[in-house]
């Protein structure tokens, strides 16, 4: 394993964007480290971080400090690690350390500078929720309207946590940026189990009509063509027709023509513009992917011109409404698209609660 001296640049592998990135934890046998006790606390922490590591490799880093069994030919025994957890820190910085770091601590008397201990302190007490991540908060509002928040920074932005005693939901802005943003920091924050991109959607197929939800089995990023599997698969909603869907992931907003030409080029049956961020953001941290969409925009439905009103991620909705009131012909175009979105996003938010996500769709991911 790469030795890096603790709050040293993390530059062992790339980390997405990630301006402060300091390593912790990265130790050689052949340099002295410094020993203390540690909260058990702290440890758990580490260990429950270690079930979802980041920046996964092929092979492996042994433990150098624990003695090697003779007979254990392969190493099978010997204290291994694959991987990276990350914490974040104040100021923008996110320490970096080896999976193997509750190990160094527990059994090799390792004491992490006090600056990321406290960092790892300030995590929240329960770890392993489900991260449901949208575009806005009208998306989801039914559902998170009573939920406690709290603010954190990261990159520089600050984003609101909602969270209940089953889920943590971040609205992270429009488009392909603002949805990776949002996915990292709640990582982050509360090393989730699942990962889950909800929202609306538009139709590419005329069977889909206004607030139906659909679970599809795979995202294409329409920007490179790549493909991202979900774990649907795992889920009893996937016997539906609903489940074995293609979501199309757009870096723009598809009027008829673009969802036509969608729907012949990926075979998809609907479109959005964040799914496919999100879930590399979970192939990255090795996390379980699900997207969620209800339909607001059917196959026909022409929407208005929107796109220049999305600033950094986030709509602008005094400028669209000043736009649409001297427009007369918008109107009813507008009030449609507004009562659509408001029927996708119930029915969306149906699906979110606590019995039918936890029952229905992430059961089975959680054993």
């Amino acid at each position: 394993m790469t030795y890096i001296p603790d709050l040293g640049t993390h530059n062992y592998h790339t980390f997405p964007r990630a301006p402060k990135l300091l390593a912790v934890g990265w130790l050689d046998s052949s340099t002295p480290f410094s020993r203390g006790s540690v909260d058990t606390g702290i440890v758990k922490r580490l260990q429950n971080l270690a079930k979802r590591p980041a920046n996964l490799c092929r092979g492996s880093h042994w433990c150098q400090f624990c003695e090697r069994d003779p007979n254990d030919r392969f190493l099978e025994r010997h204290p291994r690690g694959n991987g990276e957890i990350h914490v974040p820190g104040a100021n923008g910085i996110t320490y970096a350390c080896p999976v193997l770091i509750s190990h160094y601590i527990e059994k090799h008397q390792y004491r992490p500078p006090d600056e990321f201990l406290e960092a790892v302190a300030k995590l929240p007490d329960v770890i392993g929720k489900i991260a449901i991540i949208a575009a806005l908060e009208r998306e989801l509002w039914p559902l998170i309207k009573n939920w406690p928040t709290s603010v954190v920074q990261h990159e520089g932005r600050d984003f609101r946590f909602y969270e209940s005693n089953y889920a943590v939901v971040v609205c992270g802005g429009i488009g392909t940026e603002a949805a990776r943003r949002a996915a990292e920091a709640v990582i982050l924050r509360y090393s989730p189990e699942v990962l889950i991109s909800a929202g609306v959607a538009g139709a590419l197929v005329p069977e889909l009509k206004i607030g139906e939800t659909i679970f599809p089995a795979a995202v294409i990023d329409t920007l490179d063509g790549s493909r991202h599997e979900t774990a649907i698969k795992e889920a009893p909603v996937a016997k539906t027709a609903f489940g074995r869907t293609l979501l199309a992931s757009s870096p723009e907003i598809a009027g008829v023509k673009q969802k036509q030409q969608l729907a012949k080029s990926y075979g998809a049956q609907a479109v959005d513009m964040e799914a496919a961020a999100i879930a590399k953001a979970a192939m990255f941290h090795n996390l379980p992917f699900l997207a969620i969409k209800s339909i607001s925009d059917e196959l026909e439905f022409e929407l208005p011109d929107m796109a220049r009103f999305i600033r950094s991620g986030r709509f602008q909705t005094r400028w669209f409404a000043f736009h649409v009131a001297l427009r007369p012909w918008l109107w009813l175009r507008v009030y449609r698209l507004a009562r659509n979105t408001r029927i996708a996003s119930d029915n969306l938010c149906a699906w979110l609660r606590e019995s039918a996500l936890t029952n229905t769709i992430v059961g089975k991911l959680n054993h």
